[in-house]
């Protein structure tokens, strides 16, 4: 639990994304950069990184991953130039790649058929500490202090208790994969509930790596109570997860159409207004639907058998990865031509395609 924590101090560029934009004078497209270097991280650890794990072992991939997440951080903290600031994302991004790639097979080889369970509260938990980075930022941007200090050091008090708590865990044992998971994609098993991963994360991840630049740049914020109100989309995914067992029973077939219908929902509430309310409210529906579709999605791949949870949680990174990279990247280019307001309304097109092919009736048609 606490490794995801850590995972979430290493992808909370966002938080900071509208401070380095006014400091460095950045554009949309450097910005948005900055944010997909994580994706681009999950695209080559997702092709290539399962030799690595082969090679070294879970345990020395998963431990090396921590330690450069820490570090990318420190060095995205010292920079005040964009190619340094890029860099530490860079760093962290590929860090936190090899971590997402590894946890979810960890996941699943603990709890087995209860693994949806355990995605939902283990990507639920660490919103908490997604609350902590906005609160902490953004009250330290309010009371005109910079942002770097308490970001880093968060993230190393982070890393520590990661250390702390983790140095006698024993990780379970990587029984051997394949390392070439592009053949994977021949199977179609695997493509369809991959390009769900890759469909979910672009609902849910653009929204929330635009959040604190959109509430300040669209909403009148300033810097730090923008920051501190983007902290409304963890909690409120981390709600949506908390609960996701019980609403996925009750909404059995219809829980993706109706998660991906309430995240579109959401974008254009937070693109309408009115005024900062609205778009905080807009935000907040974004998170309530958006925050189960990713854990519903990868179980959905893992459903597949005769492939380690290995090899599966790489073809999750490469989805995620995908995803990661072209949404932010796609809505940073959108802003630098309509602006960051209408830039958005990519996010609801995708979501409402999402709620279409997630209708029960379509999957019963895929068999």
């Amino acid at each position: 639990m606490t490794s995801f924590c850590l995972l979430v101090a290493g992808l909370s560029t966002g938080v900071i994304l509208g401070e380095l934009r006014d400091e460095l004078d950045l554009s949309g497209f450097v910005a948005a950069a900055h944010g997909a270097m994580f994706g681009i991280g999950l695209l080559v650890v997702g092709s290539f990184g399962l030799a690595v794990v082969a090679r070294v072992g879970r345990a020395v991939a998963f431990w090396s991953a921590c330690s450069a997440t820490v570090i990318g951080v420190l060095v995205l903290c010292s920079g005040h130039s964009w190619p340094v600031t890029l860099g530490g994302c860079a760093i962290t991004g590929f860090a936190c790649a090899f971590l997402v790639m590894l946890m979810p097979g960890i996941l699943a080889d603990h709890h087995g058929e209860h693994r949806a369970a355990a995605f939902s509260a283990v990507n639920g938990i660490p919103g908490l500490a997604g609350i902590v980075f906005s609160l902490a930022i953004g009250a330290t941007i309010s009371a005109g202090f910079t942002w770097r200090w308490p970001y880093a050091a968060i993230t190393v008090l982070i890393g520590v208790v990661v250390f702390f708590l983790g140095r006698t865990v024993h990780l379970p044992e990587d029984l051997g994969h394949s390392t070439k998971v592009l053949v994977l994609f021949r199977d179609r098993a695997i493509h369809q509930p991959w390009l769900g991963v890759v469909h979910a994360v672009l609902v849910e991840f653009t929204v929330g790596i635009f959040a604190v630049v959109y509430l300040k740049e669209v909403g009148g914020a300033s810097g730090g109570l923008a920051a501190i109100l983007a902290g409304v989309w963890g909690l409120s995914m981390f709600v949506t997860r908390l609960v996701l067992s019980r609403t996925a029973r009750l909404l059995g077939l219809w829980a993706r159409t109706t998660c991906y219908l309430i995240a579109a929902i959401g974008v254009l509430v937070m693109w309408a207004g009115p005024g900062l309310i609205g778009r905080v409210i807009g935000l907040i529906v974004v998170g309530l639907g958006g925050g189960a579709l990713y854990p519903l999605a990868v179980d959905r791949l893992y459903l597949r058998e005769g492939a380690d949870t290995v090899t599966l949680g790489a073809v999750a990174a490469l989805g995620s990865g995908a995803a990661v990279t072209v949404g932010p990247m796609t809505m940073g280019i959108l802003s630098d031509s309509v602006g960051i307001r209408n830039s958005i309304l990519i996010v609801p097109v995708l979501a409402v395609a999402g709620a279409f092919v997630c209708l029960p009736s379509r999957q019963h048609a895929r068999g």
